[in-house]
């Protein structure tokens, strides 16, 4: 090969990797600036709330106009969502090791259920938004990558479901155990988060104390 040869494809090669390079960097920065939304968002949202939250209020934070946020999401709902969305990623996260760390029917759900309680605790913002402020959400169909919410709770039905196959809880509807289990946690958390009558330290009390009372009688 030729030396001007091997000069020009050294040149193609130069010009493909910067091409590259800059494709990857404007990728990064579309990535960065939809997390500097989300995040404005979030701290908006816990300052104004739902009704008084808008797009132009997340603008005016970021330093960029309205027209740049609705690049990224259509309006303020779809904003919202997006936010809620990464809450049950975590939250379901949370769940999941929660199950992975324990052996048995009545030990996973026992597991489960702190796990929850200290989701709840520690991301107030976002179980507002999941569950108390639009509970919607749940039946909403999400955007491209993200999982369907209700699989945060399917390692729950899975924990029953298998109980109830190693005849560890007495028979009945999987669906029976996990709405009671729900009820009962979200309870907690939302008297917890609206009230001041419920305060952090007497949730996981009050927790272990009723699944005292479950185990006795889901037992066969």
């Amino acid at each position: 090969m030729s030396k001007a040869k091997v000069e020009t494809s050294a040149e193609g090669t130069r010009q493909q990797r910067l091409r590259r390079a800059s494709a990857e960097r404007r990728a990064q920065q579309k990535l960065d600036l939809r997390r500097t939304i989300l995040d404005a968002a979030t701290e908006l949202f816990a300052k104004e709330g739902y009704e008084r939250f808008s797009l132009r209020q997340v603008a005016e934070a970021i330093g960029y106009s309205p027209t740049t946020i609705y690049l990224y999401f259509t309006d303020k709902d779809d904003l919202l969502h997006h936010v809620a969305l990464e809450g049950f990623r975590s939250f379901g996260e949370d769940l999941q090791r929660a199950f992975d760390g324990a052996e048995g029917a009545l030990d996973r759900i026992r597991a489960m259920g702190l796990a929850y309680l200290r989701f709840g605790i520690t991301h107030p913002l976002h179980y507002r938004l999941m569950f108390m402020v639009r509970g919607e959400f749940l039946e909403r169909p999400n955007p491209p990558g993200y999982e369907s919410v209700i699989d945060s709770f399917g390692v729950l039905q899975r924990a029953v479901e298998e109980g109830l196959a190693r005849g560890e809880l007495l028979p009945q509807p999987a669906q029976v155990y996990t709405s009671h289990l729900w009820a009962h946690v979200h309870g907690l958390v939302s008297l917890h988060l609206a009230t001041p009558f419920l305060p952090r330290e007497s949730l996981e009390g009050l927790f272990l104390a009723h699944m005292e009372v479950f185990r006795r009688g889901a037992r066969p």
